[in-house]
């Protein structure tokens, strides 16, 4: 046997390579961390030509790859291991089965979804994905209406908004949601363990060879495609785009459908009011007014104060937030993001400039912001990144000094977030349930807090005294309504920050000056009434004319049944009744201690107690009733018809009672009719439609 030497061995094994101009099959990696198999097979300028095993040719500028992968690369050209051009045909292939980066063997027909994809979701999908069935008596439903529990199901996504996407493991829902760091809220699955490397392999080489159900005969081998790398540097003019959210839509005339508008504010005035601030020319920009505005729409979802959730802290990203002019300009650990004067030290500024497919581009979802916005950031920097004057930023969260006035969102929302959102927020799902907000009301935006609920407004512009909401927040302590109801009562600043809040014209935006606290209140044009005759009498107006005052000693008849009977104003002789105390011990029986001001009561409320159609067979013995709301009780439909004596109702709330379509009749002949509300009762649509056809001018909330 003849002996060869060492270095003879060498020498013939890479001159067989450069022969055959060869290279062998390696991992290369991306800057983002992706990795991928492949065999550089030829060059173009900067760009080189890697093939998977399949035999594909994937073209990769060099710049996309790892600093490591790009000496190599180079190396290979400068000694002709790597040949200039691009190959008709791949020096050799390879059809044998090949091993994934996670080290299973995948098949050279691909990837099954049955036998590799479906355990997966089995174990880490399917608890909250699944088809409905039924636990302890209750139907429970997927999640989000998804389901993951066959292949169907699962591609048909939202419908309109697949979760996967064949062939494109970037732009699949599914993908981004497994792969979000383990602390963010929307990592998917929500409990226990995040998705292995192996797993989370599998699902992106699924995707990449078409996601279909069968095997697909196309082999991608590796956790991910060169595709990925071609992604990070293309010159194509496509950007991928996380996919648009889901828009929650409302039935016709649901009440949570229409956009709020003070009476007595034209639409114009509302839209323009609605619409950001933007400074004028010549105008300085102001933090609170033109920069924050901006912050809040494009970067606090990320970039946020603390907040609980689930009883879990989520923290903004980076520990950078951008919620408060101090916030900002504090920056976080790896500095200032804003220098005054100085665009390029501010890394903010960078950061919205960069191209889009940079890896620290910002906003990373939503799209650039807009350059307008870009050049107000721009200006503010340059006129010196200075504070507002007299800014609320300084007390955000806080109490405002006495001549600070009042923000809604600086002020009035962090407190309602705070004490109030537990019960009044948006509906969110929980254990396969929806949780919606408590009395229908929500706190969680102005245009929400404007709204009201079912029963009406909450806040009455300038006049703390007609205001749900201040009402219920200077009850007595050991009253049940009183609000909040866990946590103990708001502190006397934090009451009387509201109560100044409403004097200063309860506004989104702060007012021009602060208001006296102990001021009497000042009633503005946006006050509701219920109709008017003309454009300067109202109904109350007239109704009032025609009676004198109810006696005192009526009064507290009528309140020993522990009824909130108080004027409709300081010196008018009508008056509101209603249980909001111990409204579930409040019967028909109790309306007896009403007959001593029954002329004088225009607005009645008996929501949430144990009246039936009796209540209602006495109401309609109030002659200047213009308002009711008998809203989730046992009302039915035997109780209508003695209403149609009141010659001036106007508001009627029927929701969550029994009425059915057939009293609508007997409300179609009340023509003074103007609001109606139906919501959750029995009333089909075909009984609704016949009320609009004979109450055409009236809204009827269903």
């Amino acid at each position: 046997m003849v002996k060869t030497s060492f270095p003879l061995l060498i020498l013939i094994f890479f001159s067989s390579f450069l022969a055959y101009g060869t290279e062998p099959f390696r991992v290369f990696k991306t800057p983002k961390g992706q990795s991928f198999e492949g065999q550089a097979v030829g060059y173009e300028g900067q760009t080189f030509i890697l093939s998977n095993k399949s035999g594909k040719f994937f073209k990769v500028p060099l710049n996309a790859l790892s600093k490591e992968d790009q000496t190599y690369l180079i190396s290979g050209a400068r000694l002709n291991r790597i040949p200039k051009g691009m190959p008709t045909k791949l020096p050799s292939s390879s059809s044998e089965p090949t091993k994934a980066g996670d080290g299973d063997t995948v098949s050279t027909k691909g990837i099954d979804f049955h036998s590799q994809i479906m355990p997966i979701l089995v174990q880490n999908c399917n608890e909250c994905h699944q088809a409905p069935y039924e636990k302890n008596g209750r139907i429970k439903k997927p999640k989000a209406g998804l389901r993951f529990d066959n292949y169907k199901m699962l591609m048909q996504g939202f419908g309109d908004d697949p979760v996967v996407i064949p062939g494109d493991d970037e732009g699949s829902l599914l993908m981004e949601v497994v792969t979000l760091p383990a602390n963010d809220d929307m990592i998917m699955p929500p409990k226990g363990d995040p998705l292995s490397a192996e797993q989370i392999s599998l699902l992106r080489r699924w995707i990449l060879e078409g996601a279909t159900e069968k095997p697909s005969g196309r082999v991608v081998t590796t956790a991910a495609s060169p595709t990925a790398a071609t992604a990070e540097a293309s010159d194509s003019d496509e950007i991928r785009k996380s996919p648009p959210p889901i828009k929650v839509t409302f039935r016709p005339g649901s009440f949570f459908s229409h956009v709020p508008v003070l009476l007595g504010v034209s639409l114009e005035e509302a839209m323009a009011k609605a619409a950001e601030s933007k400074p004028k020319p010549g105008e300085p920009i102001d933090f609170d007014k033109h920069v924050l505005p901006i912050l809040e729409e494009r970067c606090n979802d990320c970039h946020h104060a603390p907040f609980d959730r689930s009883g879990r802290l989520v923290n903004p990203k980076a520990s950078l937030r951008f919620d408060s002019f101090v916030e900002v300009m504090k920056g976080n650990l790896d500095g200032p993001v804003i220098v005054a004067n100085d665009l390029e030290k501010s890394r903010l500024y960078s950061v919205l400039n960069l191209p889009e497919d940079d890896d620290l581009f910002m906003p990373p979802k939503g799209g650039p912001v807009e350059a307008e916005k870009i050049d107000i950031i721009k200006r503010w920097i340059s006129e010196g990144a200075q504070p507002s004057k007299n800014s609320i930023s300084a007390s955000k969260g806080g109490i405002p000094a006495p001549d600070e006035p009042v923000s809604f969102n600086h002020h009035i929302l962090p407190l309602f977030e705070k004490k109030c959102l537990e019960c009044h927020g948006a509906p969110y799902v929980r254990n396969s349930r929806t949780i919606k907000p408590k009395a229908g009301l929500r706190l969680d935006t102005y245009e929400w807090v404007i709204k009201g609920n079912l029963d009406g407004m909450i806040v009455t512009p300038g006049d703390h005294t007609d205001s749900t909401l201040y009402s219920v927040v200077t009850l007595d302590k050991e009253d049940p309504e009183i609000m909040p109801p866990k946590g103990g009562p708001l502190v006397e600043d934090e009451i009387t920050m509201i109560k100044r809040w409403i004097l200063e014209g309860a506004s989104e935006k702060p007012a021009a000056t602060a208001a006296d606290p102990n001021a009497a209140p000042k009633l503005t044009s946006a006050k509701p009434v219920l109709a008017t005759t003309n454009s300067k009498t109202s109904i109350l107006d007239i109704i009032s004319k025609r009676l004198s005052s109810p006696s005192k000693s009526s009064l507290k008849a009528a309140e020993k049944t522990g009824a909130l009977v108080r004027p409709l104003s300081e010196k008018s002789p009508l008056v509101r009744a209603e249980f909001s105390s111990f409204s579930s011990e409040v019967q028909d029986s109790n309306l007896g201690a009403f007959s001593g001001i029954k002329n004088n009561i225009s607005h009645l409320d008996v929501s949430r107690t144990k009246i039936t159609d009796k209540t209602l067979s006495v109401a309609g013995g109030y002659p200047n009733l213009t308002w009711i709301s008998a809203r989730n009780t046992k009302v039915s439909d035997g109780g209508l018809k003695y209403l149609s004596k009141l010659k001036f109702l106007q508001y009627l709330n029927l929701s969550g009672t029994q009425v059915s379509d057939k009293g609508m009749r007997d409300l179609a002949s009340i023509k003074t009719l103007n609001e109606i509300y139906l919501w959750n009762s029995k009333v089909t649509e075909s009984g609704v439609e016949k009320l609009r056809q004979n109450l055409p001018d009236a809204k009827i909330i269903f």
